[in-house]
């Protein structure tokens, strides 16, 4: 008879990592609906930064390993980078949906080159001019 198997134990704060790892995937994937739904990814991304930080939390506190507490806080950098990535359109909301619905019903390229125009004109006249170069 074979003995039973002995449950595997994590080192600290891996539970916590690997917690994060999944809610920043379904972050991610909630960040490729259209503009008005893509407010719902900060939700799985801020709880995936808290997550995160709770890992490295664990980490330091239990000794474990150096290289775990690197990747848990380049997860933590690239959770917040996403989470910037998703909440920028937000900022100018106007012409950023303007562009999405133009883009979605743009037929070829020079349609699509119109709409970019039209857009990066009105981001110019919004921002004053920060974006010319």
């Amino acid at each position: 008879m074979a003995s039973p198997r002995k449950p595997r134990v994590l080192p600290p704060g891996m539970a916590h990592a690997r917690r994060s790892a999944v809610l920043v995937l379904v972050g991610l994937l909630a960040s490729t609906t259209p503009l008005p739904y893509t407010a719902v990814a900060a939700i799985p991304l801020v709880w995936a930064a808290v997550e995160s930080i709770r890992a490295i939390l664990a980490m330091f506190r239990g000794r474990a390993p150096t290289r775990g507490i690197v990747w848990s806080a380049v997860g933590l950098v690239m959770v917040c980078a996403l989470t910037v990535v998703v909440l920028l359109p937000y900022a100018v909301y106007g012409p950023a949906k303007r562009l999405q619905d133009c883009t979605s019903g743009a037929n070829t390229a020079v349609a699509l080159a119109e709409c970019k125009s039209h857009f990066y004109g009105g981001l110019e006249s919004l921002l004053g001019g920060f974006l010319s170069v």
